[in-house]
């Protein structure tokens, strides 16, 4: 039964293939947004995806870095999924999934281990108002902070960081005055944000961010991105990362 709900779609032009399930939380273009804002070096040596889902952003990624790309999903049928979509890609030799709450990460990582940290979190603070709240468990758990809070995930980014290591965040655009002040209670210093519209017309939707661990202040707001033509298609900048 659960094959049956499985398709496998062609992972945008990238010469990958993606593996979803259509009652789980599917890749949406924030993952291409994130992974194409990161900034990677030669140096580069470990990435760590927090909440992985199906494995998209260590997918995007693999394509720009033959560094060890790590990932954690809490929900199994998705830890399934990236699983099975690392190894239709043959990549089990550079990405590696953890299935278990990232609250325990030190079970598996010591501190400071990470060049680079990313993630694509639940966007939705839970104010305890369950009508609010997605039908389906998983897309719950997905969407809003019910397993993991904002302020535990940048706190878990910190600890996982190298000295200088680099946090990137994709998160909504009203959330960004919380986001600045608890990546500042952790040290994290926003060294970069880009604005994303769905048009031009239209107040920013989503927000990158990267962050430095003990950074020095100073803080770049870059030209922003339309991610639609008034028209409904893709913007040039994007139909290029698809590329």
């Amino acid at each position: 039964m659960e094959e049956k709900l499985e398709s496998i779609i062609p992972l945008l032009n990238k010469n990958l293939k993606i593996i979803q399930r259509a009652d789980y939380f599917n890749f949406s273009i924030d993952s291409l947004l994130i992974s194409e804002f990161l900034n990677i070096t030669k140096n580069t040596k470990n990435i760590l995806d927090l909440g992985t889902g199906n494995a998209a952003i260590p997918l995007f990624l693999s394509k720009k870095t033959s560094a060890s790309i790590y990932g954690i999903e809490i929900q199994k049928v998705s830890y399934d999924l990236a699983i099975k979509n690392i190894n239709i890609n043959n990549l089990n030799q550079q990405i590696y999934i953890i299935n278990d709450d990232m609250k325990n990460y030190l079970h598996y990582f010591k501190h400071g281990s990470f060049d680079i940290v990313v993630s694509n979190p639940p966007f939705f603070k839970f104010n305890g108002n369950k009508a609010l709240l997605n039908d389906l468990n998983q897309l719950t758990i997905a969407r809003h902070e019910i397993k993991i809070t904002l302020e535990e995930l940048i706190k878990i980014a910190y600890d996982l960081l190298k000295d200088r290591g680099y946090f990137y965040l994709v998160h909504r655009a009203d959330r960004l005055s919380d986001i600045l002040n608890i990546l500042r209670k952790y040290k994290l210093e926003a060294k970069n944000i880009k604005f994303c519209y769905t048009t031009s017309k239209k107040n920013a939707k989503i927000i990158l961010i990267e962050a430095i661990k003990n950074g020095r202040t100073g803080l770049n707001i870059l030209p922003p991105l339309i991610i639609n033509k008034d028209n409904g298609e893709y913007s040039d900048e994007v139909l290029d990362m698809f590329k």
